[in-house]
Parts: structure tokens; sequence; C-alpha cells
């Protein structure tokens, strides 16, 4: 039995292997250093093509790829591979040649000769050769590439260009024959050639049109070098409007954010001033979930125990023995108070009474868990309006929407400046971008109150530590209380401990109500053993919950022709 698992992990890994990795990443690994083509022109109107490739291989490999797709009307003939004069073998699977050359860590130059039928297009007064001798197909890039194009016979009488990828790298010999210096030229891209002479060397070929086409090739060979002087004027147009963008929108954000640090360091200021001279525990602003909430961004576990304890504290409940809760009230309650004593002594609890136990045994039922997070996020979507109904941070909406402003016009520039290749100031425009949305999305400064709040508390945590016995006992129960049950809710180990501390050593004065000290005392003795059943409560809720909601075409050469080169 136990080999029969082995055998079944070890099968689904091989498949989770197989199917996760393309059957691509099994290619043997190489470059394409160097290629070198020459095209003869026949008179026939035939081209007979010969093709030299080095590759460097590190690895094990079988052999190299070449796929030539013709042009409509054109075919590919009697392709033939060799290296060093000797033969290689040739499998043809539609416009792909396989050469099969086995080899291991070398550099190897593998020469082609093929001819293409047809591939000269004669018209009345000229001849053209224009093939894509790779298209945006081609999945390999060729490191340094050059292109030759030989006539019949010696002329002077020669009009030349190239386009995308061999766009202006022509240069035309003394004898006719044109050189295209494509240097390197990476993968997914297109580079047609278009080379024509006099139809007078091409005696045999068939004839493609009878029409001249001589002023025809000459005024596209002017239209593709005026776009891209106009497309080179564009860039550096654009590339002095970039820099003042960037320059505008990057000074407004560095001047909002000095007068915003500044603006909110003397608020906080005068807060902690306000704050130093007052009680040590925050006046009752918010309820504690609210508090706790409007701290921390969030309502976990420990916040609901601490909620619980709250509800100890306001009287709505009474501590019995026995880890046991006693329904006692919910008049003046908040509308999240109601919320969780009618799901705790309702539907948990029953008769009034609530305990851990009655916790345990419902979340046990995993019928009862979808109900449970439910009843759970509506508590604290109910928290959370409180903390809304309340000025606890600046209404800037207009601002905001300003910001968002901004960054939609910056990534659009930027999208723009990257289709003129401005790679730089598109990174520079797209990091303003994601700036000003982060800044619409977060940005909320507290108000004078909510600030005051968080000070407070904050305040409450640093003084705590060296807060005297005596100090403590002059504290108000209410105000002891809740000062615990913030450190419960906020799972602040340090708050709790030394509340811990100061309770151990405390004498009650005289002053403190009896009720209240035996209310006080319960609670502390319950919290800790209150954040974990709750915590283990969510842990089985969500462990449910989790679970359930987890439940061909042409070419880009001219003609539809193209191909690329490989290896295996």
């Amino acid at each position: 039995m136990v080999h029969r698992k082995i055998f079944s992990a070890i099968f689904v890994s091989l498949l989770t292997v197989v199917f996760l990795f393309p059957i691509t990443s099994l290619a043997a690994d190489f470059s394409i250093t160097q290629v070198r083509i020459d095209a003869f022109l026949q008179e026939n109107g035939n081209v007979e093509v010969q093709e030299t490739h080095t590759y460097s291989f590190d690895g094990d490999f079988n052999g190299i790829t070449r796929e030539i797709i013709p042009k409509k009307g054109t075919s590919i003939s009697k392709l033939k591979a060799s290296e060093n004069g000797k033969s290689l073998k040739v499998e043809k699977e539609d416009d792909l040649y396989k050469i099969y050359r086995k080899g291991e860590d070398e550099l190897i130059t593998v020469d082609l000769a093929y001819t293409i039928k047809n591939g000269i297009d004669k018209y009345a007064d000229v001849a053209e050769f224009y093939w894509p001798f790779f298209d945006d197909r081609n999945e390999s890039p060729y490191g340094n590439m050059t292109i030759v194009v030989h006539p019949p016979s010696e002329t002077s009488d020669v009009i030349a260009y190239g386009e995308d990828e061999a766009f202006d790298t022509e240069m035309v010999q003394n004898d006719g024959s044109v050189i295209f210096q494509l240097g390197e030229v990476p993968e997914g891209e297109n580079g047609d050639i278009r080379v024509a002479y006099d139809a007078t060397l091409f005696p045999s070929a068939n004839i493609a049109a009878d029409k001249n086409m001589k002023d025809s090739i000459l005024q596209d060979r002017q239209e593709l070098y005026e776009k891209a002087a106009a497309r080179a004027e564009m860039r550096e147009t654009l590339g002095g409007v970039s820099f003042v963008v960037v320059m505008v929108f990057t000074g407004i954000l560095l001047l909002f954010g000095i007068v915003a640090y500044m603006r909110a360091k003397a608020r906080e200021l005068e807060v902690e001033r306000r704050s130093g001279q007052s009680s040590l525990i925050p006046k009752e602003e918010l309820s504690m979930p609210a508090t706790l909430y409007f701290i921390k961004g969030l309502l976990p576990a420990d916040a609901i125990a601490a909620a619980l304890l709250d509800l100890v504290r306001k009287g709505y409940v009474k501590k019995l023995e026995d880890d046991r809760f006693r329904f006692v009230s919910s008049a003046r309650a908040l509308e999240h108070e109601q919320m969780l004593l009618e799901f705790l002594f309702d539907e948990i609890g029953s008769g009034g009474e609530f305990s851990f136990s009655d916790l345990k045994a419902y979340t046990k039922r995993k019928s009862n868990h979808e109900k449970y997070h439910t009843k759970m996020t509506q508590w604290q979507q109910a928290v959370q309006q409180e903390v809304k109904e309340r000025s606890l941070f600046e209404k800037n909406g207009k601002l905001r929407w300003l910001f968002a402003i901004f960054g939609i016009l910056l990534f659009g520039f930027g999208i723009y400046v990257l289709v003129y290749e401005l790679f730089g100031w598109f990174f520079a425009c797209f990091g303003l971008f994601v700036a000003y949305i982060i800044l619409a999305l977060v940005y909320r400064p507290k108000t004078t109150e909510g600030l005051q709040i968080m000070t407070g508390w904050r305040l409450m945590k640093e003084r705590l530590e060296s807060l005297s016995t005596k100090e403590w006992e002059d504290l108000s129960t209410d105000e002891q209380m809740r000062g615990y049950i913030f450190g419960i809710g906020m799972n602040d180990k340090k708050v709790i401990a030394r509340n811990k501390e100061l309770i151990q050593s405390f004498q009650r004065p005289a002053h403190h109500n009896q009720d209240d000290w035996i209310v006080f005392n319960s609670l502390f003795l319950i919290g800790p053993l209150a954040s974990s059943h709750f915590q283990s409560a969510d842990r089985t809720i969500q462990s449910t919950v989790n679970t359930t909601s987890s439940t061909t075409g042409g070419g880009g050469g001219v003609g539809g022709g193209g191909g690329g080169s490989g290896a295996f």
C-alpha cells in the first residue's frame, strides 16, 4: 500500500512537470551568433539562395531548424544542407526544415542552399526582388545578420531599401549588388528587403504585370523615408515634451508631499501636546470595537473577544461562573452591539446565556460555518459604519479625484511615448502614474478628532510601561477596564502583561465601587481565554469558508512570406 502511494505521488509529480513546463523548454539551449544570406538573382526569375548559419550550443543538441515560408506565387525547392562540404540530413514538415547534426557544447556553421522559384516580379521597366527572409513568427534572435542581393550581371541602375529591422541598412555596391547589414535582429520582428533592377537583366523571366513600376517603387521608398524622418522628428519633440511633463508632475508630487508632511507634523505635535496633559486612558469617543477598527484597520478574532468583554463592562452582559455569560439588557446598545448580543445569546447560546463551550459546539458543526461567517461580516460592517459616521477623516474627494485624473493622464501619455520607443520616459510616466493612483486610493488624512483618538491610545501604550501602581490606582475602574480590553482587542502582549502586573499589585481604594471591581477582576481572569476561544472559532470557520470559495493567420512578411530559425 505504501509503495502504491509513493508511485502515485511520483506519477502525479511527473505529470505536473510535463504540463507546467512547455515543450519548448526541452529544446536545445543555443544562440545564433552569425547569419549571412546571399541571394543570386537569375535571368529566368528564380533566385538561388545560399545561407550560412553559425550556432553556439550549450548542452546536447540534435540539429537546427529553418522555416522558409514562400510568398504567394512562389515556391521553395531543392533545399540542401552541409557542414564543411559534408551533406547533412534534411526533413521537411510543411515550411519547416529540420537539419540533423548531433553534438554537445559546440560552435557549428551550417550552409543551406535552395531555390526560390519565381522569386522575381518582372514588370515593363523593372524587375524586383521583394522578400522576407524572416518575419514576426521567428522565435530566435539573430546575433549578426547580413543579407546580400546579387544581380545577374553588373549594373549601376539599382533601387534598394529595407523595411522594419532592415530599414536604412542597405549599401549599394559598384557591381550593383546590395548589402543589407542588419546586425542584431530580435525575435518576433519583420525585416523585408526590396531590390529592383532594370527589366532587361531578366530576359527569360515571366511578366508579373505589363506596367511600369519604377516610379511606384521609388515613391514607396520616398514615403518610407519620409515617415521615418517624421517619426524621428516627432520622437525628438516628444522627448522634450516628456521632460517637461515628468518634471512638472514630479514637482507637483514633491510639493504636495512636503506641504502634507509639514501640515500633518504640526497637527500631530499639537495633538500630542494636548494628549500629554490628559488622562492616561483616552476619553470614550468611540465604542471599543470601533476604536480597534479605526486604529488597526481591521477586526480580527481578538476584537470579538474585546467586544464581548466591553459588553460586560457596559452592563449589557453579566459574567457568571464557569466561563458563562448572561444577557442583562440591550437598552441604549449600539447597532453592532445589539447584533453581537443577538448572535451570541440567541443563535449560539440559549436561554439568555452564552459560554465558550456553546461557541465550540456551534462552530464544530459545518452547517453553521457559513452563517457564522455571514453574521461576523455583518457585525464588522456595522462597526465600520460607526467609524464612517464620525468625522475622523478629512473629506478630500475632489483632491483624490484630481490625483486619479493626473494618474490616468500620465498613463495615457506614457503609452503614447512607448509607441515611439521612448522607454525611459515611459517608465518615468508609469512610476508617476502609480504614485498618483496610490495617493488617489489611500490618501485620507485624519481630522483633529481622529488624530486625537489615534494619538491618545498610542501614548497610553507608551506611558503604561512606566506607570506606577499609585497612578494606576488613581484611575477609575471603568478606565482600567477599557485599557485592559484595548490590549486584548489589539492582541498587544506588552499591554496585557503590564495590565496583569498592575492588577496583581493593585489594592482597591475605597473610592472604587465594589461591584465594578468584581466585574474588572472577572474580565482580567477571562480575557485571554475569551481571545483564545474566538481565535480558534475563527480558524475553524475560515478553513471551511476559504475551501468553499475556491471551489492560423498570415505572417508579417511581404506577400504572407517569412520564416525563422531554431534548433532541436
